[in-house]
């Protein structure tokens, strides 16, 4: 496993919570107090443990240069920043090594339906692989959806459709389970593209100190020479969280955004970002989400 310099690149989209009749489209500023190297690790990066067992199964396989595969409409791991994996960080990627396309089929369930389907099959007649097209529709958890028409639905993949009477033509209309019928159709969904993904991982920072190390090395600044008043918009963001009370959004906040899109931001965007900030000796997490450049009309 080689080891590089981490470089932070990843564009996010920043989400800061809103308080009172603060409008987000006129920014907010978000500042946490910061420790040491490890704390900047720990704030940035993210960690294998309580994710999903799958999931973590494999990271774990990646991390052991495994070269694990996974199938599907979407990567089942994607994430930009770096993950810790037994005190050492690692970014995990991805490219697709193959892919083909098959038909899904959408299956509906209605549990009340107006007029009894004109063919019903028991549920327990059902070849197993309408049964586990079906999944957990049936029976109807105790709070189900109850609309007009159906009333819930899944997608699923047949492996072998020939073996299916719901997808087939004729198709059984109705199912029949412990005294009810539900009215059932199992529909052509068309084609989906299914790739295959497999899985890398590159050891980018040997401890939480060393990539807190890199991360400082590359993006802290100092914000110093503010006015007094972007010094009371500091100390509010420091406090909790900054907003705009409404109305005309002050300059101060205008022209203190402006110190942090002069910075090398941890993640930054058109909207705002993360950024490392050094003020009055002691180093901040900080999430801003710009002001416009206009007060709106």
């Amino acid at each position: 496993m080689r080891r590089r310099t981490f470089l932070a690149t990843a564009a996010t989209a920043v989400a800061l919570p809103l308080a009172g009749c603060a409008h987000p489209s006129d920014g907010s500023l978000s500042m946490g107090e910061l420790t040491s190297d490890s704390a900047i690790a720990e704030r940035y990066a993210g960690e294998t443990e309580g994710l999903p067992p799958e999931r973590k199964a494999l990271i774990d396989a990646a991390v052991a240069g495994d070269a694990p595969t996974r199938e599907g409409r979407y990567p089942p791991y994607d994430r930009d920043r770096p993950i810790e994996h037994e005190g050492a960080y690692y970014r995990i990627s991805h490219e697709v090594v193959d892919s083909r396309t098959e038909t899904r089929y959408t299956v509906d369930v209605d549990y009340d339906p107006e007029t009894t389907p004109s063919s019903v099959i028991a549920y327990e007649d059902l070849p197993e692989a309408d049964k586990r097209a079906l999944g957990e529709l049936i029976p109807p958890e105790e709070d189900h959806p109850d609309n007009d028409g159906f009333d819930i639905g899944r997608s699923h993949r047949y492996e072998d459709v020939s073996e299916s009477v719901l997808a087939s033509d004729p198709a059984y209309e109705g199912i029949s389970h412990e005294g009810s019928t539900y009215r059932v159709r199992v529909a052509d969904g068309g084609e989906v593209t299914i790739e295959t993904y497999e899985y890398s991982a590159e050891q980018v920072a040997e401890s939480a100190t060393d990539l807190g190390a890199q991360l400082r090395e590359q993006h802290l600044f100092s914000l110093s020479g503010l006015s007094e008043a972007e010094r009371e918009i500091v100390a509010e963001a420091i406090d909790g969280s900054y907003f705009p009370d409404g109305g005309e959004v002050p300059d101060a906040f205008r022209s203190l955004a402006d110190r942090f899109r002069d910075q090398a931001g941890i993640d930054t965007n058109e909207h705002g970002g993360t950024w490392l900030a050094r003020y009055e000796g002691t180093i901040y997490w900080t999430d801003l989400r710009y002001p416009p450049e206009t007060d709106s009309e």
